[in-house]
């Protein structure tokens, strides 16, 4: 199976739209197989980048793809998921991106062609060497990139819904445990 990056950039996380696009991800069939929530260095943005390095857009770009937390994403399917992943995200033009895909309807500002929303690779070479350059060669979460979850407060860098998730699970491994207890404390007192 081919692999995909696709990187929720900081306008579209700043406006809330991060859950949307993944649910809509997962509804247009892309299995998303790792995904992290942070902000890039200046040296990753640079390193993402490189083909645009002293072109007149790239410092705006790359200052902007810094400014805020973004999140990055492993697609995995079958087939060109490389075309698939850009069908979904549409033009960068969002006055020329068709409606239902992301740009299409969430993109707003023309003049600020940066600000679209989203980045996918844009060839399978690419793909291979950015989600490399986030998850591994193998395209997974390991090591010092998983960013450290928090046992009490917020939850770290976790995002809400991945918060009640493990609030949830949390609670039902509790529950489980009790019951036990109170089916281990009554079994003498039947005998």
């Amino acid at each position: 199976m081919a692999k995909t990056l696709l990187m929720i950039k900081p306008d579209a996380v700043q406006k809330g739209l991060d859950g949307e696009i993944l649910r809509r991800a997962a509804a247009a069939g892309l299995e998303i197989v790792a995904s992290e929530r942070r902000r890039l260095t200046m040296a990753e943005v640079e390193a993402l980048y490189h083909e645009h390095l002293g072109k007149p857009f790239f410092k705006r770009n790359a200052e902007f793809i810094a400014s805020g937390e973004l999140v990055l994403c492993v697609v995995e399917g079958d087939g060109d998921i490389v075309g698939r992943v850009r069908d979904f995200m549409g033009d960068k033009d969002p006055a020329r991106a068709r409606k239902g895909s992301i740009r299409g309807d969430y993109g707003v500002d023309p003049a600020r062609m940066e600000r679209n929303l989203v980045h996918g690779s844009s060839s399978a070479k690419d793909a291979e060497r950015e989600v490399a350059l986030f998850f591994g060669a193998a395209g997974v979460m390991y090591g010092p990139r998983r960013p450290p979850r928090s046992r009490r407060g917020s939850g770290g860098s976790m995002s809400k819904p991945h918060r009640v998730a493990e609030k949830r699970r949390r609670r039902r491994k509790y529950l489980k445990r009790a019951a036990r207890k109170r089916k281990a404390a009554a079994a003498p007192a039947a005998k």
